[in-house]
């Protein structure tokens, strides 16, 4: 008889366990070498703290987990029309009278459902969405379309000898506080009837490209089990929010996300984890909105901001007689104190020459987003009134708002002990 022996791995300490100590990151039972230095750089790409991200950072490494881009959201526009002889731009105001008419033969044209097909049409994809389809009197959203087809959100009948009308018709005041792009640049809309939008300043370009009408200040906002879209994003008694995604009662599979906010008026999204299991995960806390603080400002009359997609209103320069009065570009040169930005590029021009080192502070937003998750749960630490309990709270001497006076620093006896506990955890088991 033969017999067979399974031999036990040894772990053989090595100068990569010294320098694992040095960091504190030990190697974990029957781990190689190859993904213990990966564990070891990881200390310093994704630092441990007491702050939230910090602990995600120190409990994914001990746990020899990892993190993740899952889903990017883009900011999806209502309506792409080419400006021509049927859209009509005067100083503030869009005056849009395209429209498509034809007659429903239920051969090259049909009505069944939710799709209407012309088959006679060779439509630019998407861009008549936010339009209206109009049979019978009847007004019907469009979502999206194709070469050839249109999508609605409702059922049509099997209609033959009707005629149908694609134009905007929208409700008086339906597009107020959202944004018109055109040539790269975005406008306010203040007001708007059935056809026409007026803007909260004059439009520059008049006859070439098209106009765009999308979300005006857009903003994502991540916590632990919950995705927040806002269709535009002042401050935090001044939003419009337009969808809250919750992981723990909406959705069992992570491309169940991505199907929700595709469902959305002024948001896309697409996976891209390339899986299809059971989300299990815990969202990073996390903003498409960033802070830029203290930018030094170059000593020159035309120069580019570090980023671009910059919120409207956000900027602030220290040095005011320079910016003193925000006008349009072709009234930068008629006054000192005078300056101009493109929101859009992070473009600015000057009057007058700045010193060359003073700063400037704004917001500016980042899409496409990527929302990044874990396996770890620690969905209670996102919240403000846990973290006051489990760490101590250092006052800051320089803030932007009051809610960020205090920050959490150095974890109390519970959170010790809070940690311990999560890191007893078998990592096969962990997060499921």
């Amino acid at each position: 008889m033969t017999t067979s022996y399974k031999p036990n791995p040894i772990i053989i300490r090595t100068p990569v366990d010294e320098i694992g100590s040095l960091v504190d990151t030990d190697r974990i039972q029957g781990e190689d070498l190859y993904n213990y230095v990966r564990r070891i750089y990881d200390t310093y790409a994704n630092r441990a703290s007491s702050t939230y991200e910090g602990l995600l950072n120190a409990i994914n490494r001990d746990l020899n987990l990892s993190k993740e881009e899952v889903i990017e959201i883009d900011i999806r526009y209502i309506s792409k029309v080419t400006i021509d002889g049927n859209v009509n731009i005067t100083l503030d105001t869009i005056e849009d009278n395209n429209y498509y008419t034809e007659t429903i033969n239920g051969s090259t044209v049909i009505a069944v459902g939710s799709l209407l097909k012309d088959t006679t049409k060779d439509w630019e994809p998407g861009t008549l969405r936010g339009y209206k389809l109009i049979i019978n009197s009847d007004e019907y959203d469009i979502t999206e379309n194709t070469e050839t087809e249109i999508s609605i959100d409702a059922d049509l009948n099997n209609l033959v000898g009707q005629t149908y009308e694609i134009k905007p018709n929208w409700s008086t005041g339906e597009l107020i506080g959202l944004g018109v792009r055109i040539g790269g640049r975005l406008y306010k809309i203040i007001e708007n009837d059935s056809n026409s939008i007026r803007t909260d300043r004059s439009i520059e370009q008049k006859d070439a490209g098209s106009y765009t009408v999308t979300v005006y200040n857009p903003k994502v906002e991540v916590t632990a089990s919950k995705i927040f879209l806002y269709k535009d994003y002042k401050n935090k008694e001044n939003y419009q929010l337009e969808k809250v995604i919750d992981l723990r009662e909406d959705v069992t599979f992570h491309t169940e996300i991505v199907d929700i906010i595709n469902t959305l008026r002024f948001f896309e999204a697409r996976d891209i984890s390339g899986s299809d299991e059971v989300f299990s995960k815990t969202l990073k806390k996390q903003s498409s909105e960033k802070v830029v603080i203290n930018e030094i400002i170059p000593s020159t009359r035309f120069f580019k901001l570090k980023n671009q997609s910059i919120k409207e209103g956000s900027v602030s320069f220290s040095e005011t007689n320079t910016f003193l009065n925000e006008v349009e570009e072709e009234n930068v040169s008629k006054s000192q104190g005078n300056y101009y930005i493109d929101y859009d590029k992070g473009v600015v021009i000057v009057n007058t020459i700045p010193s060359g080192n003073k700063p400037a502070s704004y917001i500016w937003n980042d899409f496409p987003y990527k929302v990044i998750a874990s396996p770890v749960v620690v969905n209670s630490l996102s919240m403000s009134d846990t973290q006051e309990y489990l760490f101590s709270q250092e006052e800051m001497k320089i803030y932007n708002d009051y809610e960020e006076q205090f920050i959490s620093s150095q974890p109390k006896a519970d959170m010790i002990e809070f940690i311990s506990e999560l890191l007893k955890v078998n990592p096969q088991s962990w997060g499921e």
